[in-house]
């Protein structure tokens, strides 16, 4: 049974946009952690925000903080394992204005049917980790690299686990299904 939780990782420090929260920046009227819920939780079993802010969200979730602090996205993807009631997670960044149901719901067919440790698109020699389904086995393997109280690149987890990736097409849809909001110039892109 494909029974999983979505966790919306909108933890991250925003120091490229002021320190500013992502989850509330309105991209056609909608905060972006509201588009990221309506586009994607519908077949969720479980949503969780993953973030250590005290902010209240506009969407129906549970809010967890990061169990291990200041490791970057990877922090991220632990706390969501940790605390998620089902042993697979979908994790995808609050800041993808465009996030793309038709490529979830691919992801999530060959996650399910392949029985991976991680399914993550991939395109033009680029990867998505932050848009992808992990499963709780894995929680253990990244208290091991992040035992150092570093933050570590999420390649050191996909190297060292069974990975898949969904080949994606280098088109307009898929760059745009992958455009994050990182800098001013990201958010003044959008407004033209």
């Amino acid at each position: 049974m494909s029974t999983f939780t979505l966790a919306i990782l909108a933890g991250g420090k925003s120091s490229r946009l002021g320190g500013i929260d992502k989850a509330f920046i309105k991209v056609d009227g909608i905060p972006l952690i509201q588009r990221i819920f309506n586009t994607l939780s519908d077949s969720a079993s479980e949503v969780l925000v993953i973030s250590n802010s005290s902010s209240s969200y506009p969407v129906k979730a549970r809010l967890v903080n990061d169990i291990l602090k200041d490791c970057g996205p990877l922090g991220g993807i632990h706390s969501a394992l940790s605390h998620s009631s089902h042993s697979n997670v979908f994790v995808v960044s609050v800041d993808l204005p465009f996030a793309s149901k038709s490529i979830f719901i691919e992801l999530k067919k060959h996650h399910f049917q392949g029985k991976a440790q991680i399914t993550i698109p991939r395109h033009d020699g680029l990867i998505e980790p932050l848009y992808g389904f992990y499963s709780k086995s894995l929680t253990q393997k990244i208290e091991l690299i992040l035992a150092d109280g570093k933050g570590h690149p999420i390649t050191e987890l996909l190297n060292h686990s069974d990975t898949h990736y969904l080949d994606l097409p280098d088109n307009f849809l898929t760059r745009m299904s992958f455009y994050n909001v990182n800098t001013p110039d990201d958010l003044k892109a959008l407004e033209l």
